[in-house]
């Protein structure tokens, strides 16, 4: 049995060759099946995928996230609703081909330990120059608060079925009435937030309401594209990491960015319509949707990396955003463009 109800998260640390094909996914976020599985039953797609790994003789690694408890609140449950789905990854795990790297939703790795038979870890070394983790790590809002995290995401999964309907960032992606109307509550509570700040900075006391203030900073960056504010955690740490390629899921972003003599490799998610994974194949990588076919490149990273959109508070987004009667810009006209930017003068 394994809990987050310890203060730091374990650290188990595994390594395989790099002369193979590895595929990486992650993010399944499997449920029971029901309207509130955001896995939208594409067993049969993703067992087409295994099935390709099985055939190659390539290896899976399985970045984190792959059961969404919160949302079942039963393993059971989950199991007898993608039933063919474990049996087919417990196949390919006995031949000693599957790797689980624990993510921020995962707090029973015995189910894939013992019940599935996957080598467990947290992260995993491929060669000694990729590195692969779940990429919670790099969350600066959550850090290593898991089991404070597990609560959130219950009450919010709790909320999403007695609604009826998903309660998600982005607002562009998830444009319904309640989503519309979590967000004009949240912009009162960050100007609730504002008044008792300036409170708290009068007398003296402005840690006070620091993480309330980084809440709001961590909902404003999910909406100008740094879902999890992942990219800027990344970007942080990985000059200081002593890999040359960084594999992460969990912001469910996919892609690969150069990040100086560094790439950052995200394998996106196998949520809603996205069926999301990496390949390393003769010393390189590519990241591709599985169904679609679409390659990803640096397509949802580039306005991150020029610095276009980013650390905007949630009152500037407000500002531009936001037309009346629950009406906003992002879900009825798309995006502001990016506004070009000035060319550099050097000073006198």
């Amino acid at each position: 049995m394994f809990t987050w109800a310890t203060s730091t998260p374990l650290e188990v640390t595994g390594r395989i060759s790099a002369d193979q094909r590895v595929y990486f996914i992650s993010d399944l976020h499997l449920g029971d099946g029901t309207r509130s599985d955001s896995f939208h039953g594409k067993d049969r797609e993703l067992i087409r995928l295994l099935d390709k790994v099985r055939d190659e003789g390539a290896t899976l690694v399985i970045a984190g996230d792959a059961i969404d408890l919160q949302q079942a609140f039963s393993v059971t449950r989950v199991l007898k609703a993608h039933a063919r789905l474990f049996g087919e990854l417990s196949r390919l795990a006995d031949q000693g081909k599957v790797w689980y790297l624990w993510g921020n939703h995962d707090y029973d790795i015995s189910l894939f330990r013992d019940l599935l038979r996957f080598n467990v870890a947290s992260s995993l070394w491929i060669g000694d120059e990729i590195l692969c983790e779940h990429g919670f790590q790099y969350d600066r809002h959550i850090g290593t608060d898991l089991a404070g995290t597990h609560v959130a995401t219950v009450i919010h999964h709790g909320v999403e079925r007695i609604l009826g309907t998903w309660l998600r960032l982005p607002l562009q992606h998830f444009y319904t009435p309640w989503t519309r109307i979590a967000f004009w509550l949240f912009h009162k509570y960050g100007l609730y937030v504002d008044v008792l700040d300036r409170f708290w900075n009068s007398v003296g006391r402005p840690d006070v309401m620091a993480r309330a203030k980084g809440t709001l900073y961590y909902w404003s960056q999910n909406e100008m594209g740094d879902a999890a504010m992942l990219y800027d955690g990344v970007q942080r740490a990985l000059p200081e990491l002593p890999c040359k390629y960084l594999v992460a899921g969990h912001s469910h972003i996919p892609g690969r960015m150069q990040m100086g003599d560094k790439e950052y490799i995200n394998t996106g998610s196998w949520t809603f319509a996205s069926s999301q994974y990496a390949l390393w194949d003769n010393g390189k990588f590519v990241v591709r949707d599985w169904i679609t076919g679409r390659t990803y490149n640096d397509d949802y990273y580039r306005e991150l990396a020029l610095g276009r959109s980013r650390h905007k508070s949630i009152h500037e987004w407000w500002e531009e955003n936001y037309l009346g009667w629950f009406r906003f810009r992002v879900g009825e006209e798309g995006p502001i463009p990016s506004l070009p930017r000035p060319p550099h003068r050097p000073s006198a």
